[in-house]
């Protein structure tokens, strides 16, 4: 079977080639349909995909930063999501070396059942109260009975309020990979064999969404600290997603200083230096709560409390378009996700943590 890579190891070789010669390989690329320079992925947020002019692309490396719980794992996963929703051509690979894959099944389920019209609080034509989207612990509930698991799909397949929610699932199910990865075992090669795997014929984009960056399995040995390991690893991400052209969005934790209360910083990622070189989008999520400016807070105590379930999206670096922009997006933490919707953010935000007194 030919790679991908080696399907354009002549475009992407080193080397110099006159720009004669690229014009004639685009063509080439062109007539046999393997251009896909410019497959752009929305990944299904407003307005983060226009300022990434359409989405990601092919060959491009996205890191996702944050302090713990502020949603990167949510917002990974629910990326991934939209993208095998939204173009059967296309595939998502979610790489997670913190949950299992069951575990990311219930998120998407619980998320689905309010994507699909089931809206928390309305019975889908909000003119009613509703019990019906689904949370872990009404899962668990269902799951709780001598028939287990069996026992919820039993109850999804012959509830009629739950007919979008499985529609939905069928629709990418097959195109949506959950990856249960290992800190001891799962390397670079492995996540590079599985991106070879999901490129069958027809696949026209590939997604991949490693959580998290610093948990790739390396040789600890032929490294002096963790700074040349998450140097390593970024190179090693980069030319991944350029050799396989693929979009790939990697979550990165944060440096432990870092989470001593200052607005989180793309620098403040474990190994910044080599983040800031090798990424091509630096994205850093902040609860909204944490750096808005104290007179938000003050005066308007209902208002800070609402701000509790902002989550801020900086663009720190774009190498495709604008950067320095914050972004605000509502999180659903209940049913792991984001209203994909969001808005420019209007207040004043600060880098220290506001602290009310």
């Amino acid at each position: 079977m030919v790679t991908v890579a080696e399907q354009r190891s002549h475009t992407l070789s080193p080397g110099p080639a006159s720009v004669a010669e690229v014009m004639a390989e685009w063509q080439r690329l062109a007539e046999e349909g393997e251009l896909l320079d410019f497959k752009v992925v929305p990944t299904g947020f407003t307005p983060l995909d226009d300022i990434l002019n359409g989405g990601l692309r092919p060959g491009e490396l996205a890191v996702l930063g944050g302090p713990y719980g502020v949603g990167k794992t949510v917002f990974g996963l629910q990326a991934a999501r939209n993208v095998a929703l939204a173009d059967e051509r296309a595939k998502a690979l979610y790489i997670c070396y913190e949950h299992d894959r069951t575990h990311l099944l219930a998120r998407l389920l619980c998320l689905e059942s309010v994507e699909q019209g089931r809206r928390p609080g309305t019975d889908g034509d909000g003119d009613g109260p509703m019990d019906y989207d689904l949370t872990m612990r009404k899962l668990a509930a269902l799951t709780g009975g001598p028939t287990g698991a069996s026992n919820l799909f039993f109850t999804l397949r012959n509830d009629a309020r739950y007919a979008n929610l499985l529609r939905a699932l069928r629709r990418y199910g097959d195109r949506l990979i959950l990856v249960r990865a290992s800190g001891a075992t799962t390397g670079l090669d492995e996540i590079n064999a599985w991106i070879e795997a999901a490129r069958t014929p027809g696949t026209e984009s590939v997604l991949v969404v490693v959580d998290y960056i610093q948990k790739i399995a390396v040789d600890r040995g032929d490294y002096r600290d963790e700074d040349e390991i998450t140097t390593a690893l970024m190179h090693g991400l980069k030319e991944m997603a350029l050799t396989q052209q693929v979009q790939m969005l990697a979550i990165a934790a944060a440096d432990r200083p870092s989470l001593k209360g200052q607005r989180m910083r793309f620098a403040d990622m474990r190994g910044s230096s080599a983040m800031q070189y090798e990424t091509d989008i630096g994205l850093i999520m902040n609860n909204k709560f944490d750096i808005v400016s104290r007179e938000h807070l003050i005066y308007n105590r209902s208002e800070a409390q609402t701000m509790r379930n902002l989550v801020v999206l900086t663009m720190e670096k774009n190498r495709a378009g604008r950067n320095a922009v914050d972004l605000e997006y509502v999180f659903d933490a209940p049913h792991f996700r984001f209203q994909a919707n969001g808005e420019f953010v209007r207040d004043r935000l600060i880098d220290g943590k506001v602290v009310l007194e």
